[in-house]
């Protein structure tokens, strides 16, 4: 047996021997949820398809409605800018992309799956491909949507979620390198 594969079974027999830490169990756990849950429900808009014109023009209306009673209420006039943006992505959605679009979602979603599988057991490559994952939804984004059509707000919330959980795995890893490094002395 060479040395790099002597190295690949003594890292995966030390995993088992040594306890993972709570919070990369507790990230691995919420992470599994979430990704698995919106599997769901992306398989599930796939089985149903695109909405019909009537059914997008009730939500449409709907969220014109709430709109407006909370710039009735002091809401700045920005956010029904905002909320016209939103109806105009998700009409061009609908209509335009809609396969694409939830077929990139489920793509996605498989590589997010992969990078769990391979952290659960303690390989190091599954932190690089959880970044690919979180950076995924905002690559598709930009090449599916217009650029006219693309809010921020939700982009820099996905980066900075990506970028806290990435930290917090980063810092789950080097407890568990830690545990290990402890195990083998």
């Amino acid at each position: 047996m060479n040395y790099s594969s002597e190295t690949h079974v003594q890292d995966y027999t030390s995993l088992s021997t040594t306890k993972r830490p709570k919070l990369l169990s507790l990230l691995l756990l919420l992470s599994s949820i979430y990704i698995l849950s919106t599997l769901t429900a992306v398989t599930q808009r796939l089985i149903d398809g695109p909405m019909t014109q009537v059914q997008l023009e009730q939500q449409m209306s709907a969220l014109y409605g709430e709109t407006q009673i909370l710039v009735n209420q002091g809401a700045s006039p920005e956010y029904m800018q905002s909320t016209q943006k939103i109806v105009e992505n998700s009409r061009y959605i609908n209509n335009e992309v809609f396969y694409l679009s939830n077929y990139s979602l489920l793509g996605t979603l498989i590589v997010g799956l992969i990078s769990v599988f391979l952290m659960f057991f303690g390989f190091k490559i599954g932190l690089c491909v959880y970044l690919v994952y979180s950076i995924l939804p905002i690559i598709t984004m930009y090449l599916i949507t217009p650029a006219g059509l693309i809010l921020e707000t939700p982009i820099l919330i996905i980066a900075f979620s990506s970028a806290v959980l990435l930290f917090l795995y980063t810092i789950g890893f080097n407890k568990l390198d830690e545990a290990k490094k402890a195990a083998n002395a």
